[in-house]
């Protein structure tokens, strides 16, 4: 019996024994496990939400361009209708917040830049062209290593007018 016990003292079972002790403790190590993960999870979980913040507002702001751009080229452009494409863009996009709005109004005569109050060679009239530029600043919920702070979303769009 005490060849028994001094055998179990032995610096070759300590590890036997350490780690029987270990495994019977299985609800201290998933509380270990939980606290390692957890700032792990919960940062991937406010990069999604970052992520999906920024594709969100991305499709917002095209989409809010190319109705500005569409409301344009419905009808003859003047210079009064520039800010009703733009009245016409922010509606669309109000999802998004306020956007920086750009409109204007341009001619080509055979892919070069025209003046819009003068026929084209061969008399032709002059292509006319709408553009809006949709522009929203982004603030992220995180400063991210590599990546600024503020995102500028800007999104431009062009339709021929009739």
């Amino acid at each position: 019996m005490l060849h028994r016990t001094l055998s179990s003292q032995t610096p070759e079972n300590r590890p036997f024994r350490v780690a029987r002790r270990f495994s019977k403790t299985e609800r201290g190590s998933a509380a270990v496990e939980l606290a390692v993960i957890s700032p792990l999870l919960l940062l991937l979980i406010i990069g999604v939400l970052d992520y999906g913040r920024a594709f969100y507002t991305s499709i917002t702001v095209a989409n809010a361009a190319r109705a500005g751009a569409e409301y344009g080229a419905q009808g003859p452009v003047e210079s009064g209708n520039i800010d009703g494409m733009k009245d016409f863009a922010q509606g669309d996009g109000q999802e998004a917040g306020t956007l920086t709005l750009s409109a204007r109004r341009y001619c080509e005569c055979g892919g070069a830049a025209a003046p819009c109050t003068t026929a084209c060679a061969g008399g032709a009239a002059p292509a006319v062209f709408v553009e809006v530029t949709a522009t929203k600043p982004l603030s992220m919920l995180l400063p991210y290593p590599g990546l600024p702070g503020t995102l500028t979303i800007s999104r431009m769009a062009t339709f021929r007018s009739q």
